[in-house]
């Protein structure tokens, strides 16, 4: 760090020079660039240099040093001064610590105390200059996280997490025009998909780059849309514009997104709605109106009011017992899916309109779950589609729901017994070529499949009936029984085979096991 610049301000000659040449200023990390024998002249002197310390005296002609030192804060508030007083003006300066004198040194002056003084300046002043990099480091930070951040409160306003008084203070910082503007808001969502399924997940994520890149450009002239990301890498678009249609908008929008012909677009609208609060429903009706892609196709405008019955009904999902339904059905408890089934049917729908957008929810958990676990074929796909479109009456969906519900977790059930059952054989095949490692144990056996000690305990005991130990040793005994019947080889030599290097611990395990030693197993034999 530079070394700290001093000035000294006393009208006596004397005790400049005294301060000058009691310390070596340059050990202490400072160097003294001026002199000034009254207030007038230190404060020229001050707005040409600024000095980091001041050393002044109290009483000067024209201006004293407690108003000069106010003058100086006042306008230089970082600028560390030290006043040199008497013991009899002792009070008269001590009053001077409210306008933020930092210290203070008393006549005769001393070398110890003002090295004590300088010490603790230099420390102060140090530690603050540190502390000032860190604050422009943290800012220079801020700056660059800043659009990530402004991204992540809109997302958060939009998932409905946020106050009214916290979303007007956090818009008025990252200057979005939302409590500033008055009106309706409506929000549209954007699903970009690429036109050739043979893409890496760079290529897909350059293209969502492109299409907000596009999007961002079609609205550039318009401040009061708002444009953002979601989790699901989709593309929300906010409105606050009651007099634009939006629907129109939207199909000009893909006819400009979709020209170059390297992507498909999709469309969902929600409704209008009046305050900044209820954003979260005209979010999520905006994605539940793009789920209807399935039925219409791609490069579409899908409205929210256009698959209701009645555009002012309101439904709202229970995202608690859906998630208990996803669950439920990707570990494959057909049962506790089906109470999670009936749980979300319990509550009165008004209209056929409201319990179509609750089986469009459960249709939903159903096709995340089967991608999840990577059932290719779900079975009653179209079946079920058509009875959601089609169904008059409850009992008629709630019944087609669940035998859809039901087979997915069924096939779920099937894939994972499979999975498990092929994983035993390979532990079996591996124990077999590799029992006669004294090591081999099941915390071994588990790291080479990449799965848990207790979740490799309970596969093999539920298909072989046995414990992981109980059945190496079985193997380790059958192999030790062959040996013993087609080799002269020592009991010792068989145990170490088998990965048994304890002899005596192997002659136990083999009577054990076959109820006779190994000397009778041979005299039997003979």
């Amino acid at each position: 760090m530079d070394e700290l610049k001093v000035l000294i301000v006393d009208d006596e000659y004397l005790i400049r020079n005294l301060l000058k040449m009691r310390i070596d200023w340059g050990q202490q990390g400072m160097t003294i660039i001026g002199e000034a024998s009254n207030a007038v002249e230190a404060l020229q002197f001050v707005d040409e240099h600024k000095p980091d310390i001041i050393f002044t005296d109290i009483y000067m002609p024209s201006i004293d040093g407690i108003e000069f030192s106010e003058r100086v804060l006042k306008k230089y508030p970082d600028i560390k001064i030290v006043v040199v007083t008497g013991h009899d003006e002792f009070e008269y300066a001590r009053k001077s610590i409210k306008i933020g004198i930092t210290d203070f040194i008393l006549k005769p002056i001393h070398a110890s105390e003002l090295l004590h003084v300088t010490d603790k300046l230099r420390q102060k002043i140090n530690a603050e200059r540190t502390r000032m990099l860190e604050l422009e480091k943290l800012k220079e930070e801020l700056k660059q996280n800043f659009p990530y951040l402004k991204e992540k409160f809109l997302y958060h306003w939009l998932n409905g997490t946020l106050s009214r008084a916290e979303i007007c203070e956090k818009a008025e910082y990252f200057g979005v025009p939302l409590c500033s503007v008055a009106g309706t808001l409506q929000i549209a969502v954007i699903e970009v998909s690429p036109a050739s399924a043979k893409q890496t997940e760079e290529q897909l994520i350059l293209l969502r780059m492109e299409c907000r890149k596009k999007i961002e450009a079609f609205y550039s002239e318009n401040p009061q849309v708002i444009i953002l990301t979601d989790a699901r890498n989709q593309i929300v678009v906010v409105y606050r514009n009651p007099d634009v249609h939006l629907a129109a908008a939207c199909e000009e929008l893909i006819t400009n997104l979709t020209q170059s012909g390297d992507f498909m677009v999709s469309i969902g609208i929600g409704q209008k709605h009046e305050s900044i609060e209820e954003a979260n429903s005209g979010y999520q009706e905006a994605c539940r109106a793009l789920y209807y892609q399935a039925f219409v196709g791609k490069n579409q405008v899908i409205c929210f009011e256009d698959i209701v019955e009645n555009g002012d009904q309101q439904y709202r999902s229970n995202a608690t017992l859906l998630q208990q339904l996803q669950f439920y059905i990707s570990v494959g408890s057909s049962e506790q899916a089906a109470e999670a089934l009936s749980g979300i049917f319990k509550v009165p729908f008004s209209s056929v309109s409201q319990f179509r957008m609750a089986a469009m929810d459960v249709f939903r958990e159903c096709q995340r779950a089967a991608i999840e676990q990577q059932i290719e074929d779900e079975p009653d796909l179209k079946e079920t589609f058509v009875s959601i479109l089609t169904a008059d009456h409850l009992p008629e969906l709630t019944k087609s729901l669940e035998r859809y519900v039901l087979n997915i977790a069924k096939a779920i059930y099937s894939k994972k017994q499979t999975k498990e059952g092929n994983l035993i054989s390979l532990v079996k095949e591996y124990l077999e070529n590799n029992m006669s490692d004294p090591e081999l144990g099941i915390a071994s056996t588990a790291a080479e499949f990449y799965v848990s000690p207790g979740h490799l305990g309970r596969l093999m005991k539920k298909e072989t009936g046995q414990t992981f130990v109980e059945y190496l040793t079985n193997i380790r005994m059958k192999k030790a029984e062959a040996l013993l019947k087609r080799t002269d080889l020592k009991g010792y030599e068989i145990g170490e085979q088998v990965g048994i290097l304890d002899p005596h611990y192997f002659s136990i395990l083999f009577k054990k096991n076959l109820g006779r030693s190994m000397n009778e197993y041979r005299n039997s034999r003979e």
